[in-house]
């Protein structure tokens, strides 16, 4: 009952945001059916939160708990976010998850073949499903939290996140939000003024520090002025960025803002650049649509924001190859991105070299793994390399699926890939005209690359020990 208490608890903060789009639907698109979509399954839930709102705070979860909480909120607050898609007769139920799902993982990947045809209350719940799952329902959750510290800092464990710049959990994410919420307007203002309309500018800029990638209109970021395409390139910069580097920039400390993943991230979009953009000349494509074709898209993919502003099926499968490793390096750690996460990928690659270096030196040496002025314990070195297995294992599993109903190795890993980093990229392949399997398999690899497959892998122990 412990952990069902938390997982209703988080699911009412969802239920603002809910209402609000109800409101919306009455007043923009004037529809009372797309407003009683959004009200019936706010007000189911908060009936089932009065239920347990009189019940004791517990004061404690262990991390077997907080994960499960993590894994059943996440999966939960899809279910609820899939009911008005369905109540107001856009989406069949699976499509509904699948769009939920992919909302609030800040995916991107989508159901609708024609969003441009969809009423302003839906687009706008799906922007608002993202905006609300980059920080994190959880971060959230516990930015309004102030009693139980134990359960925040288990919670704040569970969901990947690990650093803080106030002396609370707490302190650090209102921290987070309200940054969130300033580079989100600060967007949508700039995406406007170069040409954008101003509900497109505000979803778009949504979605953008989110990573998510849920665009209004069939063809994406192709639909705007060039330079809402460039501008969008240090959106998803920024959404791919750890909050930890953002706060520190914002306090004027502009050196520490450079750590090692922004570090990392500027390397490694630069060599995919490098390696990209001469591809793309050969094949015609003039000079400054194949620079900017690349850098887009690259960024796109590390960030896991999904945007494109190009037919990706067209590329060659030396291109999606690069985009493929992008999506699954992804960004920083307390970022909205999801994948790996770039210090893991630095900890791999210099670990080749630290493995090269002990080889060599007498075996008295003692030789630190050490990165900057960070020295990592072989644990921790030890966790990065079987969650690096984990998670390809999981990405060469789905993608078995995929290849099993006829699609190529190169489609099929790009794909769920995509998936499984949060991404949102497409080759086509995902659709309402999807097999089922193929439906089921996204929305698995969306769900445990969102919470970094351990909360997942607990909660499906338990519940087979039962």
């Amino acid at each position: 009952m412990k952990v069902w208490y938390f997982v209703l608890k988080l699911l009412t903060y969802i239920t603002p945001f809910m209402i609000f789009d109800a409101v919306y639907a009455l007043i923009v698109d004037r529809s009372v059916i797309i407003a009683l979509s959004f009200l019936f399954p706010a007000i189911w839930v908060l009936f089932l939160w009065t239920t347990v709102m009189n019940r004791k705070v517990p004061e404690k979860l262990s991390l077997r708990e907080s994960f499960r909480v993590a894994a059943l909120g996440w999966l939960m607050m899809s279910f609820v976010g899939a009911v008005p898609y369905f109540l107001s007769g856009y989406l069949s139920p699976l499509h509904a998850w699948f769009e939920s799902m992919s909302g609030f993982t800040a995916t991107g990947l989508t159901m609708f073949p024609d969003v441009e045809s969809l009423p302003r209350s839906i687009l706008l719940w799906r922007s608002l499903t993202e905006w609300i799952g980059g920080v994190g329902v959880i971060a959230l959750f516990l930015s309004v939290m102030y009693r139980t510290s134990k359960v925040v800092q288990s919670l704040y464990f569970a969901e990947g996140r690990s650093d803080k710049t106030e002396p609370t959990i707490v302190g650090t994410v209102r921290k987070i939000w309200l940054i969130y919420l300033f580079y989100t307007l600060l967007f949508a203002f700039i995406f406007y003024m170069l040409g954008a309309p101003l509900f497109d500018s505000f979803n778009i800029a949504m979605t953008a520090l989110a990573t998510g990638g849920f665009a209004v209109t069939n063809n994406s970021i192709a639909a705007y002025p060039v330079g809402v395409a460039i501008a969008m390139i240090f959106a998803m910069s920024i959404g791919a960025i750890s909050f930890v580097s953002h706060i520190n920039l914002f306090k004027g400390r502009v050196r520490d803002f450079f750590s090692i993943e922004v570090k990392a991230m500027l390397v490694i979009v630069a060599f995919f650049f490098a390696l990209m953009v001469p591809k793309l000349v050969m094949s015609g494509m003039p000079l400054s649509t194949a620079s900017l074709d690349s850098m887009f898209h690259i960024v796109s993919a590390l960030s896991g924001t999904g945007f494109s502003i190009s037919d990706l099926s067209h590329m060659s499968d030396y291109s999606k190859f690069i985009l493929t490793v992008a999506m699954i390096f992804g960004g920083a750690y307390g970022s909205t991105a999801s994948a790996l996460k770039l210090i893991r990928v630095v900890v791999l690659f210099y670990g080749i070299f630290w493995y090269v270096r002990v080889r060599l030196a007498p075996r008295s040496a003692v030789i630190p793994f050490k990165i900057g002025k960070k020295v990592f314990e072989p644990a921790e070195v030890r966790d990065v390399s079987i969650y690096t297995t984990t998670y390809l294992v999981v990405l060469l599993a789905g993608a078995m699926v995929f290849m099993a109903y006829g699609n190529s190795f190169a489609n099929s890993i790009f794909e769920v890939a995509s998936a499984e980093g949060n991404v949102g990229l497409s080759v086509g392949i995902t659709g309402p005209h999807m097999p089922v399997i193929e439906e089921l398999v996204l929305i698995i690899e969306m769900w445990v690359g969102r919470l970094e497959i351990f909360p997942v892998i607990v909660m499906v122990a338990d519940l087979l020990k039962r």
